[in-house]
Formats: C-alpha cells, sequence, structure tokens
C-alpha cells in the first residue's frame, strides 16, 4: 500500500515540486557508490550510467581546474533524478563548459561514454527532465553547455525541444546500431543481403573445413588482464593495417579500463570474448553488459584471416547468440558514423546527437560562426593532405 502510494505521489510531481542540489566533492561522490547504484537499477541507466564507470573517468581524466557538478533531484526524501555533470575552461575562455562527466577527453584518449542522459525515476522522469533542463539554462555559473552522443530520444532531448525560450544548437554524430534479440540467429540473418549471406555460409564452411571456430571467455581478474592484452595486439594490428592508430596506445585509455575492470568484473557485467582457430587467435572482442543490453565496446581481428573466415563478422553473430540465449534484448554495436559495416548487420537506427545550450543568442551566433570557419579550414587542409 505504501509503495503504491508513493508511486501515486511521484506520477503527481511537476518540476516545480523537486529540490536541486549538487556535489562537488570527490569524497562524497566516492562514497555515493551505493545509492547510486541502487537508483540506477530502478531508473533507465545504461551501463555507461554507472557510478563505477562515471567515478573512474573522473579519477583518470578530470583536471586539476574542473568542476563536479553532481547535480540530485529529489521529492522530499525520495531521490528521483541524478545528472552526472562537470564543468571545464577551454582555451582563454573567462567561463567553464558545463559538459556529461565522461565526456571531454583528448580525442586520442577517448573513452566513448555513449548514451548519456539524466537518471530518472520512472514514475516521474518528465518532470525530471524538465527541472535538469530548467537548472542547466540558468547558466550562472558557466557560459554554456555541451551534451556529448545523446539519443534522439533521450528525455533531455525531449524535454529541451518542449521549451521555446531556449538556446540550443544540434549537430548529428552518426546511429546508434542495435541488434534487436527478438527471434533467431535466422530470423537476424534474413536482415542481412543475400550477397553477405553468401560470403558468411562459404567462411563457415572454410571455418568447419579447418577445425572449427571456438569461442573462450574469460573466468578470472588475471585472465581479463592477459586477454586485453591481446585485444590491444589484435586493435593495433587491425587499425595500423588503416593507417590509424589504436586507441590502446593512450596511456588514460588503458589505465581507465584498468580500474574500470577490476570494479565491475566480479559483477558479471564485463567481459573479453576469444575466438581461436586451433592454436591461432583470430578475433577478441570486449563487451558490458547490462539487464537488457550487450554493449560491443571494442575488437580486434587477425587482418591475415580476414578474408577467408570473416573473424570478426562471426564474433559478433556469436555473442549476439550468447546474449539471446541469456535473455538480454539487444545486441549493441554501438555510434558509428555512416558509411559503417554496422549498417550491413541486421540493425535498427537511432539518430544521435551533440547539443549545445548558450546563455544567449550572441553566444548560439558566435559558436555557429567559429563552427562553420573551422569547417571550411579543415575541408581546405584536407584538399591539402593534411588530416586533424
Amino acid at each position: 500500500m505504501n509503495k503504491m502510494v508513493k508511486t501515486q505521489e511521484l506520477q503527481s510531481v511537476t518540476s516545480q515540486d523537486l529540490q536541486i542540489s549538487v556535489i562537488s566533492d570527490a569524497q562524497e561522490f566516492a562514497a555515493m557508490t551505493d545509492e547510486w547504484r541502487a537508483f540506477a537499477a530502478t531508473g533507465s541507466a545504461c551501463f555507461f550510467m554507472s557510478w563505477e564507470w562515471h567515478y573512474t573517468w573522473w579519477q583518470v581524466y578530470s583536471e586539476q581546474s574542473d568542476r563536479l557538478y553532481l547535480v540530485r533531484f529529489t521529492h522530499g526524501d525520495t531521490l528521483v533524478g541524478l545528472l552526472p555533470l562537470y564543468a571545464r575552461r577551454h582555451g582563454l575562455s573567462l567561463k567553464r563548459t558545463l559538459m556529461f562527466l565522461g565526456t571531454g577527453e583528448a580525442r586520442e584518449d577517448e573513452v566513448a561514454t555513449e548514451y548519456l542522459d539524466i537518471i530518472a525515476h520512472p514514475n516521474c522522469s518528465a518532470q525530471v527532465a524538465d527541472a535538469a533542463v530548467g537548472w542547466l539554462s540558468e547558466c550562472a555559473e558557466w557560459g554554456s553547455v555541451e551534451l556529448r552522443y545523446l539519443l534522439d530520444d533521450a528525455l533531455l532531448v525531449q524535454a529541451y525541444r518542449a521549451r521555446s525560450d531556449l538556446f540550443v544548437h544540434e549537430r548529428s554524430v552518426g546511429f546508434r546500431y542495435r541488434v534487436d534479440l527478438a527471434g533467431d540467429e535466422q530470423a537476424h540473418m534474413a536482415k542481412f543481403s543475400s550477397s553477405r549471406r553468401k560470403r558468411i555460409e562459404r567462411s563457415r564452411r572454410a571455418l568447419v573445413k579447418d577445425g572449427g571456430l571456438k569461442q573462450v571467455s574469460v573466468t578470472s581478474h588475471a585472465e581479463l588482464s592477459h586477454a586485453i592484452s591481446q585485444l590491444a595486439q589484435l586493435n593495433h594490428e587491425r587499425q595500423s593495417d588503416k593507417a590509424r592508430k589504436s586507441v590502446f596506445a593512450s596511456t588514460k585509455f588503458k589505465d581507465f579500463h584498468q580500474r574500470l575492470v577490476s570494479r565491475v568484473f566480479d559483477s558479471g557485467t564485463v567481459n573479453v570474448h576469444q575466438f581461436t582457430l586451433g592454436p591461432s587467435l583470430l578475433a577478441a572482442v570486449y563487451c558490458f553488459y547490462d539487464q537488457q543490453t550487450c554493449y560491443y565496446y571494442q575488437s580486434g581481428f587477425s587482418k591475415r584471416a580476414a578474408n577467408r573466415y570473416m573473424p570478426l563478422t562471426f564474433a559478433h553473430l556469436a555473442e549476439a547468440q550468447r546474449n539471446r540465449e541469456a535473455g538480454r534484448k539487444y545486441y549493441d554495436l554501438m555510434r558509428a558514423e555512416p558509411p559503417s559495416y554496422k549498417e550491413d548487420f541486421g540493425c535498427e537506427s537511432t539518430p544521435m546527437l551533440n547539443t549545445f545550450i548558450f546563455c544567449s543568442h550572441f553566444g548560439r551566433a558566435k559558436f555557429t560562426l567559429l563552427r562553420t570557419v573551422r569547417r571550411k579550414l579543415v575541408s581546405v587542409l584536407k584538399t591539402i593532405g593534411i588530416s586533424r
């Protein structure tokens, strides 16, 4: 009965009824573990909104001058919303930019914190998001707000689009590609083009003929550390073949993941799956999990085996099937900008965007002008062979 009354109370809450407080001390952040976990379990929080992900990011990537803003929304004694943010000064700017925690690191160190949003109680999520957007637009202590890698249907996006008094700029940053695991592998494969299905079957026959692909999953901390090292080697091989630098070359990136996996491995929310043919390691995929979704995060595969065996494709199919059998709803290949091989993988896609909120029309106009100039400069440099 008390639970029913509480639900009815939250459903009738307005954004004006909520109390807002901010945690800015790192020690208080560290002490939020249990509260954050319990609250995230009741709402729509994905793995990338977990305390472990955000606290680890703050430990590794925060700068001395950054200011922490963990915004709590409460109704009486009940926590109904949590918005993890921080503020950073860029260049010679007099005021800081308010950003999602987990974003804003240098490109070469980027950990891809995606699908961020406010974590809200499901019985008053719209009201909490509205209160959050109102708080973000106050701009008392910052010059602008930059919210990266939002899904188009995020709570915050719905809330700010419902208002006409804000100075907002949106920028497309590609799509989330996600496989719906309803049905079986055959139903999934039916979404592939006929030419791709033929290639897969040809490679499947080659794998069977040569001994069969074996999947090995990590079962201990020691195995996980070794598997990540092997993954990094394969990833480097894959990226160097494309004349690109592997993200595993970043000291900060490696530090972040070493700390993170030590925190979450025992909860069963991370694993590295290796795929071998005889004594040869053909592919490895690094995945995170929450109740509904497996998130494919990083991978590596042997370029020598790519044409004959399509090892990454079979790694994806095997991991999708494993999670289908485990009862999860989605296999999430995460964000990419077209063209991407993920488009050919039978995925549903959702637009993603970066959102910028400004304190004035002048601030938005200045930002738009600078972005236009920068885009033209990048285009000119590209024509003469200089890339970012």
